[in-house]
Formats: C-alpha cells, sequence, structure tokens
C-alpha cells in the first residue's frame, strides 16, 4: 500500500500544468494583445503546450527542453531580444552556455491553419524561463514562464 501510495505521489508532481505570458514583440501582435499558454510539464523535458487566440482558436503542440545539451536555434530569440530585431556576434568569440539552463523549442497548430513556433531558454533548476514565439500571421511574442 505505501508504494503504491509513493508511485502515485511522484507521478502527481511530475505531471502538473504551468502558465506562460506572451508579450507583444510588434505590431501584429499588439493586435491581437497578449496570450496565455498552457504548458504541461511531465518531468520527462517534453510535454503538450497549448495556447488560445483572441478569435477562440486553440493551437496545440508540443514543447521539448535540450536538457545537458546544445542544439541549432536562436533566430527568433534573437530577433526578438536583440537590437534592431536581431542579435549578432563579432567574428571573435567564444561559446559560453547559460549555467544550469537548457535550450529549447515548441511547435503548436491550430484547426483554422494557424501554426506558431517558438525558441526559449529554460532554467533547469526552477522550471521558469524566456523565450520568443512567432506565428504564422506574422506576430511575434516575447515569452516569460
Amino acid at each position: 500500500m505505501k508504494r503504491s501510495f509513493v508511485v502515485l505521489s511522484l507521478l502527481a508532481l511530475t505531471s502538473c500544468a504551468a502558465t506562460a505570458t506572451l508579450y507583444p514583440a510588434n505590431d501584429a501582435a499588439t493586435k491581437m494583445g497578449p496570450l496565455q499558454a498552457t504548458i504541461t510539464r511531465t518531468g520527462t523535458g517534453s510535454g503538450p503546450i497549448t495556447v488560445t487566440l483572441p478569435d477562440g482558436e486553440v493551437l496545440n503542440g508540443r514543447y521539448s527542453v535540450n536538457v545537458g545539451g546544445s542544439m541549432g536555434f536562436g533566430s527568433l530569440y534573437g530577433s526578438v531580444y536583440g537590437a534592431n530585431g536581431y542579435a549578432s556576434g563579432s567574428a571573435f568569440s567564444s561559446t559560453y552556455m547559460v549555467p544550469n539552463s537548457s535550450g529549447g523549442a515548441a511547435d503548436l497548430m491550430g484547426p483554422k491553419g494557424t501554426t506558431a513556433h517558438c525558441e526559449f531558454m529554460n532554467n533547469n533548476w526552477s522550471g521558469h524561463g524566456n523565450g520568443a514565439c512567432q506565428l504564422s500571421n506574422g506576430a511575434t511574442y516575447r515569452v516569460q514562464y
């Protein structure tokens, strides 16, 4: 009996919902307003994500965090957080990893054909992070969770 209680408790802890807020980063997004995303944390570094648009369309998809590794991403993230709409570096550079953080991505799609692609940096200790999302209509958002 104790063993099943412990297993059920661990399962309950590994699957919980979190909310992310998407803040407008360009004119197209400003017209739509801020958005909310629901992220289901499964304890595996990936899981379902849902965003409801102002017109009622629900975008469903998956996120994935590349814990302890690297991945090629950043153009969307850089376009939202970089100066003048892009991020750049010099010809002389060194690699730097943000301690205890991992990059991640999410892709979503709605029944009306709207899609979204998101890139984010996740703090592996706290589970919080920030990123950027771009919808197929050109709206870009800053993401905080």
